[in-house]
C-alpha cells in the first residue's frame, strides 16, 4: 500500500480535533496541513522567538514548571539555523558528543534545510557545524527533549515577565482572588486544556488556554491571551488579522463556553489579549461585543472550510480555488 494513502486511512480512523494552529495552516496552506498532520511529516520548529514567547508563558503563568520544559544551557545559543540542523540531527543519531556525529548525517540536514549549500566542499560545510561552542547546547539537546535557552535568552524574557507583573492591568487579571464574601469562589485556570465536539461536525476543537478566570458569583468568564509581537502595540490590530488571533479567540471562547457546564448561558465571555512589545510597552486588549460576533461568525465559516476539506479529503488548494470563487 501507498505510504501517503497508509497515513491517510490511519488518520481519518481516529477521532480528530482541530487546534487554532492546525485549522490557521489549513487555511493558509491546505496541502501543508495534509503534510504536517495527515502524513505526519512536521518540520520541528526551533525558532528563537518561539521559544522565547513559550518562556515568557511560562515564567509567568507556570513558573514551576520552568525545569519541566527548558533547560539553561551555559554559554549562548547558536543561530535559529544552525539550531534547526542541530535539532534535525539530534533525532537521527545517539552521538554523545558533536564530534562524534558522522559526517553523512550532518551533511544531509545541510542539504535538508538549504544551509552552506554555497559553500564548495562538504569539508566547509562540517566545520560550521562542528564549532566547540556549540557542543553544550547539543549535550543538552540529545539528552532531552526540552527546550534549550541560553542565559541571554533567560534574562530578556524575565526582564519581560517583571514588566508584565508590575503592570497594573495586568495584575488586576491575573492577581484577582476570591474574598471571604463572595458566595462562590473564583475558580483559576492557567494552561488549561479543553477539548469540545462539535454537532454536525466529523471533528472537534481542543487548545490550551493561558488563563481562564471564571466568576461563578457575577457569571463572568474572562480569558486572558499572553502575544509577544516584534511589532509596536500600535500595530496590534494588523496583527490579529495577519495571524488569525481572532480565530484563536473565537476557539477558546467556544472551548470556555462549553466547559462552564449546565449554566453555560447565564455567563458573559470576555477575552483579552495582553500583549508586550519589542518595546517593551504593554496594553490589555479588550475585545468589543460587535468585534465578537464577528469573530464567532468567522469561525463558523472556517470550521465550515474545514469540514469540506475534512469530508472531500482534497488538500489541493484553498477552499475558494477548489469551489471557483477567486476571479481576478
Amino acid at each position: 500500500m501507498n505510504r501517503d494513502i497508509q497515513k491517510e486511512e490511519e488518520f481519518y480512523a481516529k477521532p480528530f480535533r482541530f487546534s487554532y494552529s492546525s485549522l490557521n495552516k489549513l487555511l493558509f496552506s491546505p496541502s501543508l496541513f495534509y503534510k504536517d498532520y495527515i502524513l505526519q511529516d512536521r518540520e520541528i520548529r526551533t525558532d528563537k522567538h518561539l521559544i522565547e514567547g513559550k518562556l515568557v508563558h511560562c515564567l509567568l503563568f507556570e513558573p514551576d514548571n520552568f525545569e519541566k520544559k527548558f533547560n539553561l544551557v551555559p554559554g549562548k545559543s547558536p543561530s535559529d539555523n544552525v539550531r534547526k540542523v542541530l535539532k534535525d540531527m539530534s533525532l537521527y543519531t545517539d552521538a554523545v558528543t558533536l564530534v562524534s556525529v558522522e559526517d553523512f548525517v550532518i551533511l544531509d540536514s545541510l542539504k535538508t534545510l538549504n544551509l552552506y549549500q554555497s559553500l564548495k566542499t562538504d569539508e566547509q560545510r562540517l566545520v560550521k557545524i562542528r564549532v566547540a561552542d556549540y557542543e553544550p547546547y547539543w549535550k543538552f539537546l540529545s539528552n532531552t527533549n526540552m527546550d534549550v535557552i541560553d542565559q541571554d535568552t533567560y534574562s530578556k524574557c524575565k526582564d519581560y515577565v517583571d514588566i508584565l507583573k508590575n503592570n497594573e492591568s495586568v495584575k488586576s487579571i491575573i492577581n484577582e482572588t476570591s474574598s471571604d464574601f463572595d458566595l462562590d469562589p473564583i475558580e483559576i485556570h492557567v494552561e488549561k486544556y479543553l477539548s469540545s465536539e462539535l454537532k454536525a461536525y466529523p471533528f472537534g476543537i481542543h487548545g490550551y488556554v493561558d488563563f481562564l478566570k471564571i466568576d461563578a458569583d457575577k457569571k463572568v468568564a474572562t480569558i486572558c491571551d499572553l502575544k509577544t509581537t516584534s511589532k509596536s502595540i500600535s500595530d496590534f490590530n494588523d496583527t490579529v488579522d495577519f495571524y488569525n488571533y481572532w480565530l484563536q479567540a473565537a476557539i477558546y471562547s467556544k472551548l470556555t463556553f462549553d466547559f462552564l457546564g449546565e449554566d453555560r448561558e447565564d455567563y458573559t465571555i470576555e477575552f483579552k489579549f495582553i500583549v508586550i512589545d519589542q518595546y517593551k510597552q504593554v496594553y490589555v486588549f479588550d475585545v468589543s461585543n460587535n468585534t465578537y460576533d464577528a469573530w464567532a461568525q468567522g469561525f463558523i465559516k472556517v470550521i465550515d472550510t474545514a469540514k469540506y476539506h475534512f469530508e472531500e479529503k482534497n488538500y489541493s488548494l484553498p477552499y475558494e480555488f477548489l469551489v471557483n470563487s477567486i476571479k481576478l
